[in-house]
């Protein structure tokens, strides 16, 4: 390796230190403001609540949920910063063709995360928590934590979110010509088998929360499916031209 390209890697590594030191700040700056508006935030968070009974254990317990919130929702919403500076240190290295397909899936990677958690805590987040005070016994009384109960809200939130990620994730696969729709048809059955497996292990062990996960993910299966479909013939027609 000559000096010339020596130069060219520190370059690259000083280019991907300030950014990362941007990401940094950003998230950190964001978490500091949103910390002053934790209570409005858990106003969202307990108003999917259907009765639940919250206490907190520990005299830190309460802050301890407050910063851990005001990090994730600084997360969330510094995503777009976060993935632009990603997005201008790689694309660089990437052909326009690979640009294209890359950016589109990060557009429509944030609306169908949005998608995800929106359905989550307007669909399942209630049922599932009205599923749980229901099967309640007047013999046992109800000491839920805080911490507990944000936890399993974020979780349900963020796994959704992920969750409604295939289509996109399977567009992109398509495009950069990874995956076939004869693989996707071919092992239909497994997939089916490995998305219920998928629902259980991130989802509390009850049934509703793991059928309200499994099916939208049978769904959006098929949808990947059909859109890989579309991806693969799009694609032999213009190798046909």
């Amino acid at each position: 390796m000559n000096k010339k390209e020596d130069m060219s890697l520190f370059g690259h590594l000083d280019e991907l230190r300030k950014r990362l030191v941007v990401i940094f700040a950003v998230n950190i700056g964001a978490a500091m403001i949103l910390f002053s508006q934790t209570d409005l935030i858990m106003d969202y968070l307990l108003a999917v609540n259907p009765g639940m009974e919250l206490v907190y254990t520990t005299p830190s317990e309460l802050l301890v949920v407050y910063v851990q919130l005001s990090f994730i929702l600084a997360i969330v919403l510094c995503s777009p910063i976060t993935v632009y500076e990603i997005w201008a240190f790689i694309e660089k290295g990437l052909y326009e063709k690979e640009k294209k397909y890359i950016m589109f899936t990060l557009v429509f990677g944030v609306i169908f995360f949005i998608a995800g958690v929106a359905f989550c805590y307007f669909m399942v987040l209630p049922t599932t928590l009205e599923f749980f005070i229901r099967i309640a016994i007047e013999e046992v009384s109800s000491m839920l934590s805080i911490q507990s109960y944000v936890s399993f809200v974020n979780m349900m939130l963020l796994s959704f979110g992920i969750v409604f990620e295939m289509p996109v994730i399977v567009f992109l696969l398509a495009k950069l010509g990874i995956l076939r729709p004869e693989f996707l048809k071919k092992n239909r059955g497994m997939i089916i088998v490995l998305i219920f497996v998928f629902a259980a292990v991130i989802t509390p062990p009850d049934v509703i929360s793991q059928l309200m996960l499994g099916i939208p993910m049978l769904l959006l299966m098929e949808l990947s499916i059909f859109i890989c479909r579309l991806v693969y013939k799009e694609k032999k027609e213009k190798e046909a031209e």
